[in-house]
């Protein structure tokens, strides 16, 4: 159920609907101390407050402002919200699969991030070829192969 309501309730929403105004910027006055200049930042999941260095997300948001436990404030967000989820414990196969999703989807992640790094590099090594002398010519064309090589040899998971 964290996991669903993680997904399914923005941190901007739950401060709207607890009563604490975001500026544009995502910056509010933080609930969890005395302050005169917004500190607390809402991000779209989570939230961190440059004061009191307060953050997490929005079940321990909720369950900061209201003083509960985890799971009770899962549940007040559960019925504040109308999310109809389900309190009951999902099996153990359930909970392995989303372990599963949650490993590729970080490997994906990684993936992407050294995928954009090459593509990064690939253009400045471009850029830099037409300004460079013959020997450093040479290696900038070496790695351009190499580069050339792992954007035919490699695909998206």
């Amino acid at each position: 159920m964290f996991e669903e309501i993680k997904e399914m309730v923005s941190m901007r929403d739950a401060a709207d609907r607890y009563g604490i105004s975001v500026s544009r910027g995502g910056f509010a006055c933080c609930p969890f101390h005395e302050e005169k200049t917004p500190s607390l930042k809402i991000y779209d999941k989570s939230f961190y407050c440059f004061g009191c260095g307060a953050g997490g997300d929005v079940i321990s948001f909720v369950a900061k402002l209201f003083s509960l436990g985890n799971s009770q404030a899962a549940l007040r967000i559960n019925e504040d919200f109308g999310l109809c989820l389900s309190t009951k414990r999902a099996p153990a196969a359930s909970l392995e699969y989303q372990r599963r999703r949650r490993q590729q989807e970080r490997e994906k992640q990684k993936f992407r991030e050294e995928y954009l790094s090459k593509c990064r590099r690939f253009r400045s090594l471009n850029k830099e070829l037409k300004t460079a002398k013959d020997f450093r010519r040479a290696e900038i064309m070496a790695e351009i192969e190499y580069l050339d090589y792992y954007f035919e040899n490699t695909c998206w998971r």
